[in-house]
């Protein structure tokens, strides 16, 4: 496994999240030796489309896009993970090749526990199938919402209701949040032209909601963010 991060922070970390707490710390320790960290470039393919599922990916630092590509050759991104995500639990149980790219939306770690592995934890500790279940529900749930972001015909709206998504999907819990897309990728998402982007954007930054950074954007505060698109402010 790669030293970029010390093994008994991965081993603290794994603890901290649902599907492994109730392992020991030998158990994770355990888990961890079987496993692969990788280092992740911004813009990097983690996992490419037709690729087989021979692993249970972990996102430990940074995140990751999963992305699609149209029969044109257009890329769409179709959400952000942040730490704590994992790539799907259920692609596990079937032979399906990924129909969608993993890249990294920023430089990420990525920690690789193989298949065989992950089937196992779950054969070991059937109690987990619940957790599993709502996971992919919310994961779900949340493709579904983008989807219906995207009805809101106000411009400055939709981008708002956009920007709170991917902080959900990230599972960022900062007070401030980072969106690592490009303005081409967020106009797509929010099905709208770049000006009309620009526009919205511009009327975020006046009220103080988001901040234009260098390579990405800023949100500053989520309440009002979300009092936007709801129509409040």
């Amino acid at each position: 496994m790669a030293q970029d991060l010390p093994t008994h922070e991965l081993v603290q970390f794994l603890g901290q999240l649902p599907v492994f707490e109730g392992l020991s710390v030998t158990q994770r320790q355990s888990l961890l030796s079987t496993s692969r960290l990788h280092a992740l470039d911004q813009r990097k393919v983690m996992q490419a489309a037709g690729d087989a599922h021979h692993h249970l990916w972990v996102i430990v630092t940074g995140e990751i896009a999963m992305v699609a590509r149209s029969a044109d050759g257009e890329e769409m991104t179709l959400a952000i993970f942040g730490p704590g995500s994992t790539s799907s639990w259920i692609a596990l149980f079937h032979d399906t090749p990924a129909e969608r790219n993993l890249v990294g939306a920023s430089q990420s770690h990525i920690l690789g526990i193989p298949k065989k592995i992950a089937l196992k934890l779950l054969e070991d500790r059937p109690s987990l199938y619940p957790l599993i279940l709502k996971i992919e529900a919310n994961r779900f749930r949340a493709a579904l919402n983008l989807q219906q972001h995207n009805l809101v015909r106000e411009r400055p709206r939709r981008v708002a209701g956009l920007l709170l998504m991917l902080i959900e999907m990230s599972g960022n819990k900062q007070h401030r949040h980072e969106v690592h897309l490009t303005s081409q990728e967020l106009a797509r998402m929010a099905h709208c032209s770049r000006q009309s982007l620009y526009q919205a954007i511009k009327l975020l930054t006046q009220q103080r909601v988001v901040r234009q950074r260098y390579g990405y954007l800023e949100v500053l505060d989520t309440d009002k963010l979300k009092r936007i698109y709801e129509g409040h402010d």
